[in-house]
């Protein structure tokens, strides 16, 4: 049975469909190789385009619940069994790469943004008046699974090998670690919340826009109180666990 959708929400209608298709499949209402309706039955079902339901399906197709089978329709497949990262914060700051591997998985990274940029507002008091910074933003896999965005500043001082080091599929922190030494401190100040997927994120993390993701800030020092990054990761809550 098709939900209600609500035409006056800030959610797009296609993404409401692909939502109610999904609760449908956890819930067993389309078992697993069963055929859910065609395109003309769900747009009749929702009173939606087919456009419409043709880009929630296509949603559904790329986080694995459905598959298209040429000339046969569009049916449920067993769900891929998502890695869970667990981060052991307690002793040391081992970055995402680290606690992917003490995990026996494989982290991997796609480079999303990286251009130097004035230091914000926000950072001046930590990284000082007119600073330069290398923002540089990620997203970050274990074992090829979208885990989280990752968006750092770092002093451009000092880490100018930033501007042109590989960033696809290799850890920031040994980077850093190999060329200066440092290494994030423990101590640095954090807040975890909780924030909405965006459409930009959601897509980026292949989650439903509106997914509740923690929000991981911080400010971080080095071993010998240096300011080294300002951070803030956006991280699938039912893929990550922390101990702190």
């Amino acid at each position: 049975m098709a939900g209600k959708l609500a035409g006056d929400s800030a959610t797009p209608l296609y993404q409401q469909v692909a939502n109610d298709l999904r609760e449908a499949i956890v819930n067993d209402v389309y078992h697993v190789g069963a055929r859910i309706p065609t395109e003309p039955e769900l747009s009749h079902l929702y009173g939606v385009s087919r456009i419409t339901v043709r880009k929630a399906i296509e949603i559904l197709v790329d986080e694995g619940l459905l598959a298209k089978r040429q000339g046969k329709g569009t049916f449920v497949q067993e769900a891929h069994r998502a890695p869970m990262v667990h981060d052991d914060r307690r002793a040391a700051l081992n970055g995402f790469s680290a606690s992917c591997r003490q995990n026996g998985l494989e982290p991997g990274s796609t480079l999303l943004r990286r251009e130097v940029v004035d230091v914000p507002p926000v950072a001046r008091e930590f990284f000082g008046e007119g600073a330069r910074l290398i923002a540089i933003d990620r997203v970050c896999t274990a074992d090829g699974t979208p885990i989280m965005v990752d968006h750092c500043l770092f002093a451009r001082e000092g880490h100018e090998f930033l501007e042109t080091a590989e960033l696809e599929n290799a850890s920031i922190f040994d980077l850093i670690r190999n060329a200066t030494g440092q290494c994030p401190h423990r101590d640095s100040a954090q807040m975890l919340s909780i924030q909405l997927a965006d459409e930009q994120v959601a897509h980026a993390l292949s989650v439903p826009v509106g997914e509740p993701l923690f929000s991981l800030e911080g400010l971080y020092r080095d071993q010998d109180g240096n300011p080294l990054y300002a951070g803030k990761q956006l991280i699938i809550g039912s893929r990550y666990t922390f101990s702190m």
